[in-house]
């Protein structure tokens, strides 16, 4: 009977508590890869999923870039603009402003500030290419920027184009 206790508390218990972990692990392990799994789209798809997760994930780092690379955001604009013929005759970035939700906490992506950079733009173009020049803005993705703003004039000196100042926001992250 005292070997059968000896048996019990030196080498079964502490056997049966070690395979009684080792299950809760496996568990919660089998539990990791099955969430996995339903986030990246399943197993047997899994390589093309993941290269697709890499490529959101590209185009989200290209769409808000770092608040050190926000010059960037002005040659792309610069550069847009020169496809669609518009002339940029200036462009003014502004002080850089945090995101606030409703109850004015700072919006976050990935423990990353959101903040946003005004800029006034002005511009000569005709009618046709400053709305494409608009549509290309709101609609790439490429830097994420909301036009707010747009006040237009004719110039006699410069017809058939017009004159434009466009108020911008563009979205960056920041420390």
């Amino acid at each position: 009977m005292a070997i059968t206790g000896l048996f019990l508390q030196f080498v079964y218990m502490p056997k049966a508590i070690q395979v009684k972990k080792l299950d809760a692990e496996y568990k919660n392990t089998k539990k990791g890869i099955a969430e996995l799994y339903t986030f990246i789209g399943g197993e047997e798809n899994l390589k093309d999923n993941l290269i697709k997760m890499r490529n959101d994930v590209a185009g989200l780092e290209n769409a808000l870039p770092s608040e050190k690379e926000a010059s960037n955001i002005i040659k792309q604009l610069n550069d847009k603009a020169r496809t669609l013929k518009i002339n940029v005759i200036s462009i003014k970035p502004g002080d850089l402003v945090n995101y606030t939700d409703g109850k004015g906490s700072q919006l976050k992506v990935s423990d990353y500030l959101c903040k946003g950079m005004p800029m006034d733009l002005s511009v000569e173009a005709r009618y046709q290419g400053l709305g494409d020049f608009l549509q290309k803005i709101e609609l790439d993705r490429n830097p994420m920027v909301a036009v707010r703003k747009v006040e237009m004039w004719k110039d006699v000196n410069i017809l058939p184009k017009i004159r434009a100042d466009i108020e911008l926001s563009a979205c960056v992250l920041g420390q």
